[in-house]
């Protein structure tokens, strides 16, 4: 949202003066919003300030630019202190305009919210007769803000306060006698008093279960992949239509599922915030060469905290080049604003009441600002559709998220009573900061500077294993890069020929692609399969994939779940093997270790629970004895 402190102009015809010894309050008439030119719009009088002519510049949703008083939800006294407060917060008086303690930036965003919040907070008073807010220095009387609480989050208890505490700035604009501060309990801050009377903590957005985001992110690629090759066909939905087969309106819910991959990628593969997907456009696609190793990046603009918009750049992975060339020319025959990624075409169909399959007629496109984007995630989660089972997963959802709040909860029932899991972009986002710095991808300040500023990181997701190891800041010179790349074909040969030559050591779905017996492959079949196989294969240590760039990725962010599934991708041999043996005893030793100190961190708990339960699935395969390690016995 745009800052208050900007086009100070507009407003100073408008503010009120600023006069010794003398408190100049707004009246029924007093201008509290303009737009654009410094015409009025809303008169302090009203029930509704809208503030969208001025400040809304990018779409988004009007009720985030408009402040509801609710008047038939409070005392009359109280709600016209509030509005007052309210007025002054945003604008001020002459020689103060638009700031608060001197140089205080606010942006009309956190007015806003301050509004809001304040506005909840101090309906437990209608029919009361409470009606200034200086009789909130009396502890009685705040406890009951307190106690009607109740029930909350901690956050949303610690988002009231702290409106409230904001409204004291504007104390100087009021008698001394109407002035307030909060009635807290003596020794208590706003954070030991939310916590006291909420009934549940913060909470948090969800962190996809690694089998859940090794699905999500190989349907992503998959899709993505398959609008892009069909590419010249996708700017007119009608001619799309009619070139596969469709009808008009499977054509249109065909676009919208693109559309959602295309922008779920752009989120995915980089972290960005809901808001920042806004203002990214179809030229933000940049690549950078460094040292002969080409680094891909988002251009955006990061508006958080910030007194005006600032140009940021973000790794990513060139899936999302593919995804922003989807997303420029979808449906672009039809848009009003010709490669505007965030409009998106409407239409209506024919038939009664429009449930027909044919096209009837264009409405006006729909802007996708971030309610629209949010609308566009759940819709592609439904449409992804992928499946939750409580059975199997809700050992390690409980690991990762021990505390959800309700309306976060990403676990969804269908009809017929099974669930699958809904995505948001900042469930993304927080997963996105799990599995790169969990997996050793990147470290926190490098996930510092991806998600405020600039990292390689998820770069690492399609480059070669020299190229991993340039982003990770370890010394390898492109000039080296061919001796490197010798070496490792010499070392997958060794690796093929032990396949070939011991299938029964194996485990894992590759050597099931092959028909016969292996061994009876002759010289020219292996350097043939060694050359097709040499640059579409990854070690981890733990197992080979041979998927190359269309691995669903679980090799990269957890090599687990590949063993799990028996990935067709994935061998691992007797050495290999022997690792995860190794690998079964560290984790288990390093979780009793953390019991015995009362030390637990859930996010590396579930990752390591899951690896052990693969360990243990690679030595029944592989003929190893183990004792099955027992979760309860922490």
């Amino acid at each position: 949202m745009f800052s208050v402190s900007m086009d100070v102009d507009r407003f100073e015809h408008y503010a009120l003066p600023q006069t010794s010894g003398q408190f100049v309050m707004p009246d029924d008439n007093t201008v509290v919003s303009v737009d654009k030119d410094g015409n009025p719009v809303s008169y302090f009088a009203n029930d509704v300030w809208d503030y969208n002519a001025f400040f809304n510049r990018t779409n988004e949703g009007k009720w985030n630019y408009k402040i509801n008083f609710h008047p038939e939800k409070h005392n009359p006294e109280l709600l016209l202190e509030l509005k007052q407060r309210i007025y002054f917060l945003i604008w001020g008086v002459k020689g103060d305009l638009l700031h608060m303690g001197g140089d205080t930036f606010r942006k009309f965003s956190a007015c806003h919210s301050v509004a809001q919040c304040v506005n909840i907070a101090l309906r437990v008073f209608k029919g009361t007769a409470i009606g200034s807010f200086s009789l909130l220095n009396n502890e009685l009387v705040f406890s009951q803000i307190l106690h009607h609480n109740k029930g909350l989050s901690e956050k949303s208890v610690l988002n009231r306060l702290h409106a409230l505490s904001v409204l004291t700035q504007v104390n100087s604009h009021f008698p001394e006698s109407s002035r307030y501060t909060l009635g807290l309990l003596e020794g208590k801050s706003l954070e030991k008093i939310a916590k006291q009377y909420s009934t549940a903590g913060k909470g948090h957005y969800p962190t996809v279960i690694p089998v859940i985001y090794e699905q999500l992110m190989g349907r992503l690629v998959q899709n993505v992949t398959s609008a892009y090759e069909r590419l010249s066909h996708l700017r007119d939905v009608k001619a799309y239509a009619r070139q596969y087969g469709l009808t008009e309106r499977q054509s249109v819910d065909e676009f919208k599922a693109i559309e959602g991959a295309c922008f779920f990628s752009l989120s995915a593969f980089t972290g960005m915030r809901i808001s920042e997907l806004t203002q990214i456009s179809a030229t933000s696609y940049k690549e950078i060469d460094l040292d002969g190793i080409t680094l891909c990046t988002l251009r955006s603009w990061t508006r958080k905290l910030e007194k005006v918009p600032r140009e940021d750049v973000w790794a990513c992975a060139p899936i999302c080049k593919k995804a922003l060339e989807v997303l420029t020319v979808l449906n672009d025959d039809y848009r009003l604003s010709k490669g505007d990624i965030h409009r998106s075409p409407r239409f209506t169909f024919d038939g009664t009441g429009g449930r027909g399959d044919n096209i009837f007629r264009q409405l006006e496109d729909v802007a996708l600002n971030t309610q629209n984007l949010r609308k566009l995630f759940r819709e592609y989660s439904k449409h992804l559709d992928i499946s939750y089972d409580p059975v199997e997963m809700d050992e390690v959802y409980r690991l990762l998220n021990p505390l959800v709040l309700a309306r976060y909860n990403p676990i969804k029932a269908r009809e017929d009573g099974t669930f699958y899991w809904h995505f948001s972009t900042h469930s993304l986002r927080r997963t996105f900061a799990h599995f790169v710095v969990g997996n050793g991808l990147v470290t926190l300040a490098a996930l510092k500077h991806q998600f405020k500023h600039i990292s390689l990181s998820m770069t690492a997701i399609y480059a070669s294993h020299s190229e991993v190891l340039t982003l990770m800041g370890i010394e390898n010179p492109a000039s080296i890069k061919k001796a490197v790349e010798e070496a490792e074909m010499e070392s997958h040969k060794i690796y093929l020929k032990d396949m070939m030559d011991n299938p029964q050591k194996q485990s894992g779905g590759y050597m099931k692609t092959f028909e016969g017996d292996p061994k009876v492959m002759t010289e020219e079949q292996f350097e043939a399969l060694a050359k097709s196989t040499q640059g579409a294969n990854k070690s981890t240590g733990y197992g080979r994939c041979f998927a190359g760039e269309k691995c669903k990725m679980t090799h990269l962010f957890e090599p687990s779940g590949c063993v799990g599934r028996d990935c067709e991708n994935l061998n691992i041999n007797q050495a290999e093997a022997k690792r995860w043996q190794q690998r079964h005893q560290r984790i288990g030793a390093r979780l009793r270790q953390m019991k015995d100190m009362g030390f637990y961190n859930r996010n590396t708990l579930a990752r390591e629970l899951t690896d052990i339960r693969s360990a243990e699935k690679v030595m029944t395969d592989h003929n190893i004895a183990f004792e099955r390690f027992e979760l309860g016995a922490l």
